[in-house]
């Protein structure tokens, strides 16, 4: 039963915090809007609220996508893909501390840090997903992007 909850809730809640940490590294370093998606990014996921320059669309989905103006140079396009597989690993950081700490807790806190570390790994590695990977199918994966981005800056990988 403990296991459906996390799966239903708090799964959901994981990847918006990892679609956020991409916000704010672009919020961080630009003057630029963020869009984040939970859920599909489309026409029919309509903006649900905005706290600054955070522009919230939410659908409750195992899927989630950050957008952001493209006028971003190379540096703040790097701190904004960065953004959301450093905030997985945080995550992992934290509730693997909690873990051990929180006894009460230990079981879900463990659950926690085991799925933001997954999504970490999922996420860094330069890879495009493959299609039986659904609305992921064909994208590049946080990594690839970042290889791509340092490519394109002459920075040597």
């Amino acid at each position: 039963m403990s296991f459906i909850f996390f799966f239903i809730i708090v799964v959901p809640i994981y990847l918006l915090l990892h679609e956020i940490g991409h916000g704010i590294g672009a919020v961080v370093t630009s003057k630029s809007d963020v869009h984040i998606f939970l859920g599909l990014a489309n026409k029919h996921n309509k903006e649900n609220f905005r706290i600054g320059r955070f522009r919230f669309h939410i659908r409750w989905a195992y899927i989630g996508f950050v957008y952001w103006d493209k006028s971003l140079d190379k540096r703040q396009s790097m701190y904004a893909l960065a953004g959301g597989p450093v905030m997985s690993l945080l995550l992992a950081f934290l509730f693997g501390f909690l873990s051990f700490y929180v006894v009460e807790f230990r079981q879900f806190f463990g659950w926690s840090a085991t799925y933001n570390l997954i999504q970490f790994i999922v996420t860094i590695i330069p890879v495009k997903y493959p299609q039986w990977m659904g609305a992921y199918g064909g994208l590049s994966s946080d990594g690839l992007q970042l290889v791509q981005t340092l490519r394109k800056s002459k920075i040597v990988v």
